[in-house]
């Protein structure tokens, strides 16, 4: 692994963009073999677990669309059917139809899929600890601001430019 990541990180030397994103690459890709490997004896992957959390605490009793959801994870109509599809099959949710307006599909929590979230959570909760804070605390709250405010600009531009599209 270290000859892969100095790789990544050393044909882009010398370019601060380039090394930002390559940079946020391989530390997002170790995040994520430690997220996978976390989740394995729960039979969750990143992606259910961050839907579960979506759907739990943005739809709490009434569920939520199917359409939010894809909004929320930045995902494809398609790419969500297919994920609910295989967490209904888990039995971690249900979709049922909206008393409201009988085309929008509503996604629901079920009881197993609660209890797989309580029982992941706080373990959860304490590999993000653990990895944020191989960095000292004033790194990390840095960190976090410069993420943040990236984030906030690059939506603001891709919604910008979905706009020019139309």
């Amino acid at each position: 692994m270290a000859a892969m990541k100095n790789f990544y990180l050393d044909t882009v030397k010398g370019r601060v963009s380039a090394e930002a994103f390559n940079g946020l690459i391989c530390v997002y890709s170790l995040l994520q073999r430690k997220m996978e490997e976390y989740f394995k004896p729960y039979a969750l992957t990143p992606v259910k677990f961050n839907t579960l959390m979506l759907i739990r605490h943005l739809g709490a009793d009434q569920g939520v669309s199917q359409n939010e959801i894809c909004h929320h994870l930045i995902v494809s109509p398609s790419n969500i059917t297919r994920l609910i599809d295989r967490m209904i099959a888990d039995e971690y949710v249900e979709r049922t139809i909206s008393e409201k307006d009988r085309r929008v599909k509503l996604i629901k929590i079920t009881k197993k899929g609660t209890k797989v979230l309580d029982t992941v959570f706080h373990g959860y909760g304490e590999m993000i600890q653990q990895s944020a804070y191989v960095l000292e605390r004033s790194d990390v709250e840095k960190l976090s601001e410069l993420l943040l405010k990236w984030f906030s600009k690059l939506e603001s531009s891709f919604k910008k430019d979905e706009v020019d599209d139309e």
